[in-house]
This record gives structure tokens, C-alpha cells and sequence, in this order.
């Protein structure tokens, strides 16, 4: 028989199941590493455009210096949750469970399981998506917990990887738009040499660039020119697709991405929903830009290697509760951060 509670069963289990909205995740962070240590280290990679110099035939050649980039070391965050499964829990009846057809103390077990594991890998692909959204929107990740308090910081600098706008440039007091996004999406093109294929829009913002009146002349204005189109379409992963603007400097999507998280943190006002993305942010960054996401060591004697989540079962010594828990060591690394511009472009958010 198979003991449905050995970790290699459960990882079987935790492979099937179908995970919650990851968009920042599977989209910017695809590239997965895993760590066999309790720290890991993270690479920040800045370009240039240099070209090559000229020097005379007769002279030794011009030695060149290789780009380098910066390393640092921190901690992963971790994760470890668990839920216990008691005996009455498998006497009375599930959910959704047929009245007429009940199932074993035994079936119950199981089913159980498959739904303690989904809820609790649920609880982490959330967090995994909240740091994915926290390392873009703010340039750094805060791992705050129960003997955790530290911030990774990936160096956004203000005015160059976020934007403030104010008075009349604000989106929602008739600032251009148009005139912005093209020139921040050049701005990332000339610092990095990769021009952005994803302007992300706040729900706020996307009703501002809906409503504001240099964006509809220029869209209605089709008989010389062809400056894109406004037409939501909802996509996968909680995205809508709002249109296309066709820009000077190239062309670029302009989509939303609807997803909320409830912080866990003591104090949260009555676990209110917050969106991933804030209603007055802009983001415009690229899926080939190079982001990477990292698993540190996991910290379980049962375990000792470095997987992206860790199953273990036990049963407490006086046989009164099964307990299933969950182990992940997580952390983003955002590599090129040139890459990214994130603009708060809100008067009134």
C-alpha cells in the first residue's frame, strides 16, 4: 500500500494542482533556481552601448575592460504553515460531499489532504506573486514575519526606475498620455537596449487613459494618421487587454492586471482585499528582460536539499491530530533593472 502521507507522494500531489494567478510570475519570473544554501546570492547586471575604438595598425590592440555587474547576498524569505487533521474530521461529512454516497473515514483522509496541500501551496503561490509584484512596482521585497525583518533592496533610483507626475502632467488632469509612454519606453530602450512590451496599467489609470482628451483625439483622428485603438478584451491570468497605441518610437500594449492578495499581517484592516497593482501606477517593462526567481535551502531535517516546496506529515504522540505542513524558501530577483519604469501619474488616486 502507499502511504499517502510520504512527501514524495505529496509533491506528486502538489504537482497537479492548478495554481492561482501568477501573471508577474510566469511572465517576468520564469527563469527558476533553487539553492542548497541558507543564503542566496543575486546579480544586478547594468549595460552600455559602447562601440569599439579605432587605433593605428602599428599599435598593440585596445585592451578591453568586461562589463561587470553587482552580487549581493541575503536570505531568502521563508515559509512554513501547517494544518492539522483531527479524527472527527473525517467522521462527518464533507463539503460537496453526496449525502447518499458517504465516503470512508479513510477517503475522507485523503480528500482532505489534497485539500489542506492545494490551500496551503495556494497560500504561497500568492505570496511568491506579491513578492514578484513588490520587487517591480517597488524595487525591493520587505520579508516581514515571525523572526524575519529584512528588505531586499534591487536599486530603483527615483526619477530614472520611478516616476512621480504632478499639477497639469498628471493623466487624469489631461497630461499626454501618449507622449509619456513613448518617451519612457525610449528612455528604457537607450539605458538597457530592450524596448518594453508590457504597459501595465492601475485600474484607476486605465479609466484616465480612457478618458483623457488628447488620447481620444489622436485615436479618432483616422484619416491621416493611425495612433492605435482603445477595445478591452479579457485574457488569461486576470489580465484585460485594453488596446494598442501606435507611437512614434514603437508600439505599445496597453493592459491591466486584476488580481488582489488579503495581508496576513496583525493589524490589516479587516483583511481587506488590496490589488496587486495600485489604481495610479503605470508599469512598462519587458518578458525578455532577465528576472530570475530563486528557492533557498529548505530548513527541515527531513528534507535538506533545496526544492521550491516541502511536504511533511506527522502525528502528534498522543495520536490526536495529524498535522500536514508546507516549506518554501522564496525570493525574486530582479537581474536587470534598467529594464523597468514604474510611474505614479495620478492626481487624485
Amino acid at each position: 500500500m502507499i502511504d499517502i502521507y510520504t512527501p514524495r507522494f505529496m509533491v506528486q500531489a502538489l504537482a497537479q494542482l492548478h495554481p492561482v494567478r501568477k501573471f508577474f510570475r510566469n511572465t517576468f519570473f520564469r527563469n527558476t533556481f533553487t539553492h542548497t544554501t541558507k543564503t542566496v546570492e543575486l546579480d544586478i547586471f547594468k549595460g552600455k552601448r559602447r562601440i569599439a575604438a579605432f587605433v593605428s595598425p602599428l599599435r598593440e590592440g585596445k585592451a578591453v575592460e568586461r562589463l561587470g555587474w553587482e552580487t549581493f547576498e541575503t536570505k531568502p524569505g521563508y515559509i512554513k504553515e501547517k494544518v492539522p487533521l483531527r479524527p472527527q474530521d473525517t467522521q462527518s461529512r464533507a463539503f460537496g460531499e453526496d449525502i447518499y454516497s458517504a465516503s470512508t473515514p479513510e477517503q475522507r483522509a485523503v480528500q482532505l489532504l489534497t485539500e489542506d496541500l492545494a490551500m496551503l501551496d495556494e497560500r504561497i503561490a500568492r505570496r511568491e506573486e506579491k513578492m514578484c509584484a513588490e520587487a517591480i512596482i517597488d524595487g525591493k521585497v520587505s520579508v516581514v514575519g515571525e523572526g524575519l525583518n529584512f528588505v531586499v533592496d534591487f536599486g530603483y533610483q527615483s526619477g530614472k526606475n520611478q516616476i512621480v507626475l504632478s499639477g497639469g502632467d498628471c493623466w487624469d488632469n489631461g497630461g499626454d498620455v501618449m507622449k509619456f509612454i513613448d518617451s519612457w519606453r525610449l528612455e528604457i530602450n537607450k539605458r538597457c537596449g530592450i524596448a518594453p512590451d508590457y504597459c501595465i496599467l492601475g485600474s484607476k489609470v486605465a479609466w484616465a487613459v480612457a478618458d483623457n482628451p488628447t488620447v481620444k483625439a489622436r485615436l479618432t483622428n483616422t484619416i491621416n494618421q493611425q495612433f492605435g485603438y482603445i477595445a478591452p478584451q479579457d485574457l488569461p491570468e486576470g489580465i484585460s487587454n485594453m488596446g494598442v497605441l501606435t507611437l512614434p518610437h514603437g508600439t505599445v500594449r496597453l493592459m491591466s492586471y486584476d488580481e488582489w492578495y488579503t495581508d496576513p499581517e496583525p493589524g490589516a484592516a479587516a483583511e481587506e482585499d488590496k490589488p496587486l497593482v495600485p489604481d495610479d501606477v503605470v508599469i512598462l517593462g519587458s518578458s525578455a528582460s532577465r528576472a530570475q526567481f530563486h528557492y533557498g535551502m529548505i530548513q527541515n531535517m527531513n528534507s535538506l536539499m533545496a526544492l521550491p516546496r516541502f511536504p511533511w506529515s506527522w502525528v502528534e504522540e498522543d495520536g490526536s491530530a495529524r498535522w500536514v505542513q508546507l516549506e518554501s524558501a522564496p525570493m525574486p530577483n530582479l537581474f536587470q533593472v534598467d529594464a523597468w519604469m514604474v510611474a505614479r501619474v495620478l492626481a487624485n488616486p
